[in-house]
């Protein structure tokens, strides 16, 4: 009899055991399948503050070389000859280069000035420039300008600006402000920009 208490007694010790070390593995596998998929981390991490989640694709403010968003693109333009007063001669389809190297506006080598139209119905590729600002980027001719100035000035004042020496890597837009109080078109709007490096 007690040998077969013994045996019994032997069987059912290795039954606990069985379960005790069965208990504990299931218990290792679901504390692993925590720390596996991020639920629970190492203990020296889980007193430690949240660490944020990086973010699939940094923002173009996160970087000191972010490219500019290309904001208007001029392809082409029609040339118009120097007048005391620059009217383009549309209703507002064409950018307008200013050329005549008899008063100072070669086609190439100099800056290029260049007019447009801006509209009430913003239906004007002048209102596209309108809404650049400092820090953007445009396309001319295919090639990648930045906005360094915008001034918003009296069409009186145009002849004092400081956008009247020639670079060749610099390129300067000229539209009309239209006043919505008044209907009139007082005022210019300039877009100074620079050749992209």
């Amino acid at each position: 009899m007690q040998g077969r208490h013994a045996q019994k007694d032997d069987a059912q010790k290795s039954r606990r055991r069985w379960y005790v070390g069965g208990a504990v593995l299931a218990a290792a596998g679901v504390i692993l399948a925590l720390v596996l998929t991020g639920v629970l981390g190492p203990a020296s991490e889980q007193t430690a503050s949240p660490k944020p989640t990086p973010s699939a694709t940094p923002s173009p403010a996160a970087s000191p070389t972010a490219t500019p968003e290309l904001a208007v693109s001029i392809e082409s333009t029609r040339t118009m000859p120097y007048t005391p007063v620059w009217n383009p001669p549309d209703a507002g389809e064409a950018f307008w280069q200013v050329v005549d190297p008899g008063h100072g506006y070669p086609e190439d080598g100099g800056t290029d000035y260049l007019l447009a139209h801006a509209c009430r119905d913003q239906g004007c590729v002048g209102d596209q420039i309108r809404g650049l600002q400092v820090g953007d980027q445009l396309a001319y001719r295919g090639e990648q300008f930045l906005v360094e100035q915008k001034l918003e000035i009296l069409k009186t004042e145009i002849g004092a600006q400081d956008i009247w020496t020639h670079d060749a890597n610099r390129l300067v837009v000229i539209t009309c402000i239209l006043d919505p109080a008044t209907g009139q078109y007082d005022e210019n709007d300039i877009i100074v920009a620079t050749r992209a490096a």
